[in-house]
């Protein structure tokens, strides 16, 4: 089986953004060290509206030139080595103010579908355009901030427009609501990949995009309670990298997964690594072609770190190897 370790390539978005240093620079090289040694590559899901944001306050902010010089080096650094740097966007990123020491974000735009159409092409077109700039190439491949990406009757025009051919936002099985982030993926075909053209949950044999979903797993509630404990106790290996803070959990989805059993993202970040393996062995036995996973820089832990060396050290005694999107 193929194995894809996808990363969204992002600050925080809730009230701290943390630095480019903390949640990017410092993560990333904890993790490439741990992955180098098996030859695995990572794909790089970067988001590209902050970056457009950064080159568009650069000239009169220095601290906001600094971090798009030092994320451009980072990204084009990892391209050299051979990790693979495709499309994210966040599009609240657009209309965020910086006073000089910190963002504020708009989260009225989370999604793209809450941005106007005309304004959603424009940003699409010219966050697309800079990272391809940066790293070389035509990005071929989207993931939707917060998985976001419905309905896609409004994504796909950008699609069409900008060469995007791959999909990676699909949690099969799942379905969210909350202020900021909606999508319902319960519909989704069981598949590693699929095709699709109006509804990216819609398998269609002849469709002109590809779907590579993510990776799910069933978790019970003494899981999440275990997390519980472990961020109560805040014991410094279980202890994020990143310095920012998250938006705020539905507290319907709370309720869901500290009281019953509850498909969860097959992830290195954090505590939940610990079940990755179990993941990987299940996608196994059900013969998927691909084993989508993914992780966040910035939720890196000291534990998910160490935990992610052994991960990759068993997939490949198991014979698995691993992958990129544009190695598909």
């Amino acid at each position: 089986m193929k194995i894809l370790l996808t990363l969204d390539y992002e600050l925080f978005l809730g009230l701290r953004t943390g630095s480019v240093e903390k949640c990017l620079v410092e993560p990333m090289h904890k993790l490439l060290q741990k992955v180098d040694a098996f030859d695995a590559k990572f794909t790089l899901f970067a988001d590209a509206a902050y970056l457009y944001k950064l080159k568009a306050l650069s000239g009169s902010q220095p601290a906001l030139k600094h971090d798009l010089q030092t994320v451009t080096k980072e990204l084009q650094t990892l391209v050299k080595a051979g990790h693979d740097v495709q499309l994210h966007i966040h599009p609240q990123w657009y209309y965020s103010t910086f006073d000089g020491n910190n963002w504020t974000l708009d989260q009225q735009h989370y999604k793209l579908t809450d941005v106007p159409k005309e304004e959603a092409a424009i940003l699409f077109k010219n966050s697309k355009a800079l990272l391809d700039e940066i790293v070389g190439y035509k990005t071929h491949a989207f993931r939707a901030g917060g998985f976001s990406a419905q309905p896609f009757e409004d994504i796909k025009p950008l699609f069409l427009e900008n060469g995007i051919t791959v999909d990676s936002s699909a949690c099969p099985g799942t379905r969210y609501n909350s202020d900021h982030q909606q999508y319902d993926y319960l519909g989704c075909p069981q598949l590693s990949r699929y095709t699709f053209e109006d509804d990216l949950a819609v398998e269609v044999r002849e469709g002109r995009f590809t779907e590579i979903p993510l990776n799910m797993y069933p978790v019970s509630p003494t899981f999440y309670w275990r997390l519980v404990l472990t961020r109560l106790l805040k014991s410094k290996k279980h202890l994020k990298i990143g310095d920012g803070d998250s938006v705020k959990t539905a507290t319907d989805s709370i309720v869901e997964r500290l009281t019953r059993r509850a498909l969860s993202l097959s992830t290195i970040d954090g505590l939940k690594i610990s079940y990755l393996y179990d993941s990987l062995r299940k996608a196994e036995k059900r013969g998927d072609e691909l084993f989508c996973v993914i992780g966040h820089p910035k939720l890196a832990t000291p534990y998910s770190i160490e935990a992610l060396g052994r991960f990759c050290s068993k997939a490949v005694k198991d014979g698995h190897q691993f992958t990129t999107i544009a190695n598909i």
